[in-house]
């Protein structure tokens, strides 16, 4: 078996690539652990690529957490993080909080001394406010400032909104790092680098040293072209768009994406996210989004499921090989796809105002996944902390199942 891992022909294409871990630090020993007696004979592919110690300077160097993937460790091992709380000095609002900060700043620490051996270039764990909050600059901005203030190593995440770029000038002025998320559109990332831009600008005039921050912008590349608005588009021009077309879409809005970045005098990286595995009419499985990206400087957030696809490709003597020249789709796919608003819109520079980023589709919908498990996590502590008013714990229990809010 080739023990040359995907991390490393990734860093032959570009050193300054990497690869992160998409869920929570508590679970990785367990997947390890998995995958460990799931494929014998990928051992010292796992061991390359999972390192028992994640802080270790080798295989994935950073973690990316989300309402979802936190509210789902916390309702794993329920005890475990509520046992740290005297439940009854707490308001239901202020265990949610509390919980969520908990496995952050576990998650930070055990990530802290790769941040420290590396001079604060890996070792993050990205943190994102409040989902209930996107529409609210104000709200995300104080949430975002207690994330950044847990740890030195937590990165703020943000959505990728009008009013979440607010919040990422403000934080960035402030000395935070940041990562903008539910990103689609390479308008997005214009306005997030100019957006990280004058916040640099406004922390220099301040005094403020950013030269350790960190910034990478998130293109959720798996979410965009599975939009029911992008087929629909297409039907109603007579156009129907196979899966390797719809990832050419994901591909060419990359492509666009690495140039702007790469022509930016801001230190931003892209981040890639929601990243598929696709199978084949012989069930053969292959992921374009790390097989044909890759040339230039990228990161990579994968899932454990997206790591498994990779030791079980090694393990099967197939390695995953990142693209080594920028990928160009069929100039039939091309003159398809530029007849759709929704694709051409999100492709070129100047389609879409900042006041729609939040009104994109596949922005919409990532929202409202976040705020589903934000309520989940709020109804979980109203069941647990005791209300001593009855309608209140009426009004508390509606609100947090329908809005994920508390009174």
């Amino acid at each position: 078996m080739n023990t040359l891992g995907y991390v490393e022909r990734l860093k032959r294409n570009d050193h300054y690539s990497e690869v992160w871990w998409d869920s929570s630090p508590a679970v990785y020993l367990p997947y390890k652990q998995h995958l460990l007696e799931k494929y014998p004979a990928a051992t010292t592919y796992i061991d390359a690529l999972m390192p028992d110690d994640i802080a270790q300077p080798k295989g994935l160097c950073s973690v990316t957490t989300n309402p979802r993937l936190v509210t789902a460790v916390i309702l794993e091992k329920r005890e475990y993080w509520s046992s740290r709380f005297n439940l009854a000095s707490l308001s239901p609002s202020e265990l949610r909080k509390q919980l969520y900060n908990e496995v952050i700043l576990e998650g930070a620490a055990t990530l802290k001394p790769l941040w420290v051996q590396s001079a604060q270039v890996e070792g993050w764990i990205s943190a994102q406010v409040d989902p209930v909050d996107v529409r609210c600059t104000e709200r995300m901005t104080a949430r975002g400032l207690e994330l950044h203030r847990l740890a030195p190593n937590v990165m703020v995440k943000v959505p990728g909104s009008l009013e979440g770029l607010a919040t990422v000038e403000q934080l960035v002025a402030l000395g935070a790092s940041v990562n903008i998320t539910f990103c689609f559109t390479v308008a997005q990332f214009q306005a997030g680098i100019q957006t990280i831009e004058r916040g640099m600008a406004t922390a220099r005039s301040n005094g403020i040293d950013t030269r350790r921050c960190k910034y990478v912008i998130t293109f959720m590349i798996g979410r965009f072209a599975c939009q029911p608005e992008f087929t629909l588009q297409a039907a109603e021009r007579g156009l129907a768009l196979s899966a390797e077309e719809l990832r050419w879409a994901e591909l060419m809005i990359y492509e666009q994406v690495q140039a702007l970045v790469a022509a930016s005098t801001v230190p931003v990286k892209t981040l890639l996210s929601s990243i598929k595995v696709d199978v084949d009419e012989r069930g053969n499985k292959h992921c374009w989004h790390l097989e044909k990206t890759g040339q230039t400087a990228t990161c990579y957030t994968l899932t454990p499921e997206v790591v498994e696809f990779l030791i079980e490709r090694e393990s099967h003597g197939k390695p995953v090989m990142p693209a080594v020249e920028p990928q160009k789709p069929p100039a039939s796919t091309f003159a398809k796809l530029i007849r759709i608003p929704y694709f051409y819109e999100a492709y070129f520079i100047d389609s879409i105002e900042p006041y729609d980023f939040g009104n994109h589709e596949a922005f919409i919908n990532a929202c409202n996944e976040a705020n589903s498990a934000h309520r989940r996590l709020a109804d979980y502590c109203v069941r647990l902390c005791p209300v001593t008013k009855p309608f209140k714990r009426a009004l508390n229990a509606l609100l947090a199942a329908e809005f994920g809010v508390i009174a």
